[in-house]
Order: C-alpha cells, then sequence, then structure tokens
C-alpha cells in the first residue's frame, strides 16, 4: 500500500472531525461473511468467504441525537466465483488458462466508510442506533485460490479493480459501562454498486460484493 495515499486518507478523516460539536472515537473487530454476484449468466457467485473488519470509528454529533459516521479499516472480504466458460486468470506468476470451474478471491481493503448515524434517547443503560453511508475502498491486497490447477494464494492485483464503492445498512445498541465508554453490537449490511473485478476478455461484465458483520466494539 502507498504510504503516502494512507497518509493522506486518514488526514482527510481527522480533517472532517475538526470541527465537530462533539466527538467520540470507538474500536472495532466485526467478523462477517461475503459473497460475490455477477450480472452475466457465464460467471456465477458459488460460495461464501469469512473474514473480518477491523479498525477505528469516529462519530461527529452535530445535534444530540444526529451525527456523522467514518473512521478507518482494513477490511477482508471475498468469495467464489464460477466461469463455467473457462477464462484466463492473470497473477503475479503469469497467466493461467483455466478451465470451466471455480476461483476464490480473498480480498483486502483499506475502508474509510462515510455515514449518517440517528441515535435514540438512553433508556436505562443503552442506546440505540442506525446507521446510512457509504463505502469508499482502496484495494491493497488479492490472492485467489484455484483447486482445478493446484493454485494457492497467488497474487491476482491485475485481476481486482483498485477502487471499490459500496454502501451499507447498520442497526444496533450502544451499552454504558462507566462514564463515556461503551460496548457496541449491532449488523451491518454492505452491498456494492462498481465492480470488483477487472475481467479484461469480458468488458461487460459487472460483479458486486454483499457482506453481512456482526459489530462489536467500543466508544470512548
Amino acid at each position: 500500500m502507498n504510504k503516502k495515499l494512507l497518509s493522506i486518507v486518514f488526514i482527510v478523516v481527522l480533517v472532517q472531525c475538526a470541527s465537530a460539536q462533539q466527538i467520540r472515537f470507538g474500536v472495532f473487530a466485526n467478523p462477517g461473511v461475503s459473497w460475490m454476484k455477477s450480472d452475466v449468466s457465464r460467471i456465477s457467485g458459488n460460495g461464501t468467504h469469512y473474514g473480518i473488519n477491523a479498525g477505528l470509528t469516529i462519530d461527529n454529533f452535530f445535534a444530540p441525537h444526529y451525527a456523522f459516521s467514518t473512521g478507518i479499516s482494513i477490511h477482508t472480504i471475498g468469495g467464489v466465483l464460477n466461469y463455467n466458460e473457462g477464462k484466463i486468470l492473470r497473477t503475479s506468476d503469469g497467466d493461467k488458462t483455466l478451465t470451466p470451474g471455480d476461483v476464490t478471491y480473498n480480498l483486502q481493503y483499506l475502508h474509510v466508510p462515510l455515514g449518517l448515524k440517528l441515535r435514540s434517547t438512553e433508556i436505562g443503560y443503552s442506546t440505540y442506533f442506525v446507521d446510512l453511508g457509504v463505502d469508499p475502498m482502496v484495494n491493497v491486497k488479492s490472492t485467489a485460490n484455484v483447486k482445478a490447477i493446484s493454485l494457492s494464494k497467488a497474487g491476482v492485483g491485475k485481476e481486482i479493480n483498485l477502487f471499490y464503492m459500496a454502501y451499507h445498512i447498520s442497526a444496533g445498541l450502544e451499552y454504558k459501562i462507566v462514564g463515556n465508554t461503551a460496548a457496541v453490537v449491532g449488523i451491518t449490511y454492505m452491498n456494492g454498486f462498481t465492480d470488483v473485478t477487472d475481467n479484461y476478455d469480458t468488458a461487460t461484465e459487472k460483479t458486486v460484493m454483499h457482506c453481512f458483520e456482526v459489530h462489536l466494539g467500543l466508544m470512548f
């Protein structure tokens, strides 16, 4: 990952927080399951991927029950695609000719969500929330496994678009532990709307990712 790009993204996140009336920081580690889906019949989703999304979250409150939410994390995601007409897979070790079959993609992204969070009033020790937003992501690592040709953890950066965009819907609750510290539990659904793969030989094809996560974190 380009260190200059990482620094720029982090600075943008901090600048966005600078004018907030109230800033809350948090950490999280969200286990999740993801899958890939193509819009052409010759490529179909054929399996799930278990990963984790972990990092820092920031809430910028502009009113008692409304906040802009953002943060930065490393998001591991992926899925299985079945190429029923075969394909040329571009790897770091050269092009591989595949017969019809499955390719398991293991992808890692730098993830900077941008959302609007709505919070309830405190009920006992609990506060409920909903978060809606978009998810710009930059691919930092891409590997693939292909059982048919005994290919494992092959670098496939040429097969994956550098930038990816999705949207998310999250809901959950914060449970106050002490002071401003609260445990956070929730669920998140993420759906992509730009193409994950760069299938140069199938230019009209579009593949997106779907993901369900369990949100586990702490707010301070």
